[in-house]
């Protein structure tokens, strides 16, 4: 022992050095353990000391951080300490989030330190050793919360001022990984403002954060220090930008009242595998709001993050849900007539089949573009859009309607706008007709949008939270997709050899054919109805009337003919813009009848969520829109059947039907919180737990089985 003595290290250090004086038993309480420990071996006299309240919560469980978000209580260390010590406030890592349906919390599932700075005078004289004594308190949840509590402590040697300390080995990287997990001060040069827009519940808080680079790809957060600001629940929209800097908005809190003199939290950007955090002071300034259903590259709010999705995996589940779409009933119609130009050009060469496949695909991929272009810049205009929403417009749905009553009206006989049928694009064909080609891949994507395919959904979700050359990327990939069989047909003339061959029955075929556009229209004319009301209906008939009359008159000679055609085409595209065919109805959709026995159908809301689930009932939402095909075969082939309608009566099911008929930016929100740019979309809460997402094409055993626990 002398010769260590002689190298000046005092006799307690030595002790420490193999008794790990540190050291103190850890608490088990229920689900938590909980203890001090220290940095170092000793605390330093008039030096730099760390403790830290180690809590390791069990698997499945979390305590909370100091803004616990929209419900639980910040973990808590009150201290008993020698005179002349003090302790500094918890210093907290970042959290992350956890939600619980519609709750969400900011807290930690695993084992955390919560470090303590510790203040020991340097002409300190109260002996080699202290005792510290702290007693903690937090709330541990799952899908219960149980508050917990332990008293504490640890008895440390102390040191002379400029003694050398030595870390605890058992503790040294512990610290130092939750030391690099500390938000930083914000680097001197960003500029930090805030804004509010509108009420409580209903407005907007706004962050920018100018001088600031954040890679495009990385995920961004934020946390508030204080709990009221905002609702936790709902997403954090994102803007960042080289030129602009970072931009975030957040719908105020339900408690909001007035803006605080200055916001503080923590900005915390995932980039990779690498995440730093950084804490922020805000002050009061001029922020424009992110607008509503832009999720950029912000975390939802209602869900744990997931994996990022891979590019490639993406881009094939568009191609995919796009081939699939060619299966769809809201597609028939169309391709029908599109078979008919195929079977026409079998006899033509191989170049002119080429020709009409590259035409009919250029047509396809255009429109994907510009749909893809004006729902992106209807979104950025602050628009909550998403995959079918130009069906939501009355004026587009009746448009339809007299489109496809007047191409109709052609396969019938009743008009002929040229010697070949080529789609849509008859009266719009050129001599070698590849324009037809081209329109008919544009009335393909027109109509396809009432149908979401299975690989759609992912697809077109993560399309509309990325930048916009990505999201363009993902469309054109959809677009690809729905254009491939006709393609593939154009450049291996082989495969046309499945279609039979041309002959005088394509007449009569043709004819039949227009029956599936006949009854479009009558759907369309229920879509619409549905959307403004008995009158919106009345006229568009009226208008449709006026379009039947001018394609009689079409091939009759004569000005008088003419004069009145003319008449026709202009009063019907007239009534487009009447108060009855723009004016959208301002109530929503009713709920479908449910068979007796079974359980009601009740309006979705996300507080009638949260009321059924906080009576552990089960729960099944039901996202759907009149106009949307897809939902209306579910509807038909799986949710109307009986005995889907018996299980949801024994079990007392709660069936919440969302109607997307007309723009409910509500329900957009709740599609994008699961990745969706578009209906279908069904939840099942088993007995008020998490919510599973079930696929887009239903089976009466997949609703039964999603019902089951686990």
């Amino acid at each position: 022992m002398r010769p260590l003595l002689a190298l000046g290290l005092p006799l307690s250090l030595v002790f420490a050095a193999f008794t790990l004086p540190g050291h103190a038993a850890p608490v088990q309480t229920e689900h938590v353990e909980a203890e001090l420990i220290a940095e170092n071996l000793s605390l330093a006299a008039g030096g730099d000391n760390w403790l830290a309240l180690r809590i390791a919560p069990e698997d499945g469980w979390h305590v909370y951080w100091r803004n616990p978000g929209d419900s639980g209580l910040a973990t808590t260390l009150a201290w008993t300490l020698p005179a002349g010590i003090s302790a500094g406030d918890l210093q907290w890592p970042y959290p992350h989030r956890s939600a619980l349906g519609d709750i969400v919390n900011y807290g930690y599932g695993k084992e955390t330190l919560l470090l303590v700075p510790l203040t020991v005078p340097a002409d300190w004289s109260g002996g080699a050793s202290v005792n510290l004594q702290a007693k903690a308190k937090w709330l541990v949840c799952k899908d219960i919360c149980i508050p917990g509590s332990a008293d504490l402590s640890l008895t440390l040697p102390v040191t002379d001022p400029g003694t050398p300390q030595q870390a605890d080995p058992r503790w040294r990287d512990a610290f130092s990984s939750t030391r690099t997990q500390l938000p930083q001060p914000a680097p001197a040069d960003w500029k930090v403002q805030f804004a509010t827009h509108g009420g409580a519940g209903e407005g907007d808080f706004s962050l920018a954060v100018k001088g600031a680079h954040f890679s495009a790809g990385g995920a961004i957060e934020f946390f508030p220090y204080v709990s009221d600001l905002v609702k936790h629940s709902a997403p954090q929209r994102l803007a960042n930008s080289a030129d602009h800097g970072l931009r975030i908005s957040q719908t105020l809190g339900d408690y909001f009242v007035k803006a605080p003199a200055q916001v503080d939290g923590e900005l915390v950007v995932h980039d990779g595998d690498s995440v730093k955090a950084w804490e922020i002071h805000a002050q009061p300034g001029t922020v424009e709001p992110v607008p509503q259903g832009a999720a950029g590259s912000a975390l939802p709010a209602a869900a744990e993050a997931a994996a990022p999705l891979s590019l490639a995996l993406v881009l094939l589940s568009a191609l995919l849900g796009g081939l699939i779409l060619n299966l769809m009933p809201c597609v028939f119609p169309v391709l029908s007539i599109k078979e008919i130009s195929l079977i026409e050009a079998r006899a033509k060469v191989a170049r002119r089949q080429r020709g009409h496949a590259l035409a009919y695909t250029f047509g396809v991929l255009a429109t994907f573009g510009g749909l893809a272009g004006l729902l992106l810049a209807l979104r950025g205009g602050g628009m909550a859009v998403g995959w079918g929403f130009q069906l939501q417009q009355p004026v587009f749905v009746a448009v339809l309607a007299y489109l496809f009553f007047g191409m109709g009206l052609s396969m019938s006989g009743v008009v002929q706008f040229g010697t070949r049928l080529m789609g849509v694009g008859q009266s719009l064909a050129a001599d070698n007709g590849y324009r037809g080609s081209f329109f008919t891949g544009v009335l393909a994507v027109a109509v396809a949008s009432p149908c979401t395919a299975p690989f759609m959904g992912t697809a077109l979700g993560y399309a509309l939270g990325q930048p916009a050359a990505l999201a363009m990327l993902v469309f054109l990939a959809l677009g690809l997709g729905l254009a491939l069989p006709f393609l593939l047909i154009g450049f291996f003339p082989q495969l046309g050899k499945l279609l039979p061959r041309p002959g005088a029955w394509m007449e009569t075929f043709k004819q039949v054919m227009a029956f599936p556009l006949y009854l479009s229209v009558v759907w369309l004319l229920w879509v619409l109805g549905g959307i403004t009301d008995r009158s919106g209906m009345a006229v568009a008939l009226l208008g449709l009337t006026l379009v039947a009359f001018a394609l009689w008159l079409w091939n009759r000679p004569g000005r008088v003919a003419g004069l009145l055609k003319l008449a026709a085409l202009l009063v019907a595209l007239a009534l487009l813009s009447s108060p009855q065919i723009r004016t959208v109805s301002a109530g929503g959709g009713t709920p479908a009848a449910a068979k007796p026995g079974s359980a009601a159908i009740e309006p979705w809301s996300e507080q009638r969520v949260t009321e059924l689930r906080a009576q552990g009932r089960t729960i099944f939402v039901d996202m759907t829109a009149d106009w949307c095909i897809t939902c209306k075969v579910n509807e038909h082939v799986a949710l109307d059947t009986d005995a889907v309608h018996q299980v949801f009566a024994d079990q007392q099911v709660a069936w919440l039907q969302g109607d997307w008929t007309r723009a409910d930016p509500a329900i957009t929100q709740l599609l994008a919180r699961y990745g969706r740019s578009g209906v279908p979309l069904y939840l099942v809460y088993v007995k008020g737990g998490d919510p599973k997402v079930l696929p887009q094409l239903l089976t009466p055993s997949i609703v039964v089985d999603s019902l089951k626990p686990g």
